[in-house]
């Protein structure tokens, strides 16, 4: 029998060599044409592997194998992140180098979700009959607003259960909420404008703002930071601040240029900017009033990820992950106090999510990833959102394993090839417990 494995690699390598940032729709291609070629590429070859495949208009794509009534999905999604600048490899080669494999998409959610494909097959060519329909679905819009999921519902089937290889194992069985705000408050002194930052779920990379005035103590202590740098024109002063992206569940992990520009620029103004750098200062939302966690989700998390002017307002995006026991409507109320005088709209959120640890499913594919790791295991939290919250009863299920650091939104985006051999073995025994007739090896 051939190497499911090495072909999965192959192709995850071919679709993760197509840009698939979300760009300006054109006919047929709602999120953008680099995103529908990666869609009718994945697509193509689940067909070749046998199963049959739907799409609609470019929003979703599935491939579904098996008969019956019950209906078992697995989510995932074909859209990323922006590249960023910064790489060792070129972002869509799929470099192999020393046993790691390169590039967007290898963790979020490309190959993951490419692997569940490799391995049904796998067990079907094993002579294993699924008990049910196996349906992989593919989103496209999964990191911009979930409008392929939206477009899913309005037309097609809902999977009894199942799960989304979108998260960390061994299982994810609670999500907090998340919510995101559109933050319109008065300018600050002395800013012109101001430009940072790719999309609110990302940790601000690098901000540039322009101001009219800086004293020749500021203008040295900018210029001799290794996270700042500065320019003057004729008419101001252009300083930059660098940071580390991560992905905006977790904030703690990387560094926010904004909150470096605003701690530099607080100690040339003070006021306003010392007012603003107070309550942006931690991710864990104290300064906004919203240190709020429970026993069962942790703590609340917040990121700014954009930040722009637009006339006299100075204008950014919060991201905020909240426990599951608050709700969005408390962060609103809160927001409304720290911020007083700024518009505060929602532009996304997505309700939290909780499966019981003793629920089956939560319990066959803890036993798979026990099985193929030999670690015993208990269910975990995270701040991320991932589609199982589309289902009616789903989890989060890999790929990043507890051991393994994530690279997830961030530059040189990696997984080493022996950690998505075991992901691919976890996925395979898990498909096996859930959807076929018969555990017994073949």
């Amino acid at each position: 029998m051939k190497d499911f494995f090495e072909e999965f690699i192959k192709s995850a390598v071919d679709i993760i060599s197509i840009p698939s940032v979300q760009e300006d729709p054109l006919p047929d291609m709602p999120f953008g044409e680099g995103v529908k070629r990666c869609l009718d590429k994945t697509l193509s070859i689940c067909r070749e592997l046998g199963f049959r495949t739907v799409t609609n208009g470019g929003y979703y794509g599935y491939a579904e194998i098996g008969e019956g009534e019950e209906l078992f999905g697995i989510l995932g999604h074909l859209d990323t992140v922006p590249f960023g600048d910064g790489w060792d490899y070129p972002p869509t080669s799929g470099t192999i180098k020393d046993g790691v494999l390169y590039g967007r998409g290898v963790l979020d959610d490309k190959a993951p979700i490419l692997s569940t494909v490799f391995a049904v097959k796998e067990l079907i060519e094993r002579g294993l009959f699924p008990n049910k329909r196996i349906r992989i679905i593919f989103g496209c819009n999964e990191e911009s607003g979930w409008k392929c999921i939206d477009k899913y519902l309005e037309y097609e089937e809902m999977p009894t259960q199942g799960f989304s290889p979108d998260g960390d194992f061994p299982v994810i069985n609670c999500e907090k909420g998340i919510v995101y705000y559109e933050v319109a408050m008065p300018t600050l002194p002395h800013l012109l404008s101001i430009k940072g930052g790719e999309r609110p779920n990302m940790v601000m990379e690098s901000v540039t703002a322009s101001l009219d005035s800086l004293s020749p103590k500021a203008i040295e202590t900018i210029a001799t930071r290794n996270d700042t740098s500065i320019t003057k024109t004729d008419n101001c002063f252009c300083v930059t601040a660098y940071g580390k992206s991560a992905h905006g569940s977790t904030p703690n992990e990387g560094k926010n240029a904004f909150l470096t520009l605003v701690e530099t620029l607080s100690e040339e103004y003070s006021g306003e900017w010392k007012n603003l750098c107070d309550i942006i200062n931690n991710t864990d939302g104290s300064g906004y009033s919203l240190a709020l966690k429970d026993e069962v989700s942790g703590r609340l998390t917040i990121n700014i990820g954009k930040v722009f002017t637009e006339e006299d307002r100075l204008v950014f995006t919060l991201d905020v992950r909240h426990p599951i026991s608050y709700s969005r409507e408390y962060v609103y109320d809160a927001l409304t106090k720290v911020f007083p005088s700024a518009d505060i709209r929602q532009t996304m959120f997505h309700d939290s999510l909780y499966i019981a640890k003793d629920h089956p499913l939560v319990t066959k594919l803890l036993g798979a990833y026990e099985k193929v790791t030999g670690e015993k295991a208990e269910p975990i939290t995270i701040g991320g959102g991932t589609y199982a919250r589309a289902l009616n009863t789903g989890v989060a299920f890999g790929p990043i394993f507890p051991s393994s650091e994530s690279t997830i939104h961030q530059r040189n985006e990696r997984a080493n090839i022996s950690d998505l051999k075991k992901m691919y073995e976890i996925y395979k025994e898990a498909i096996k417990d859930t959807c076929f007739e018969t555990a017994k090896d073949n």
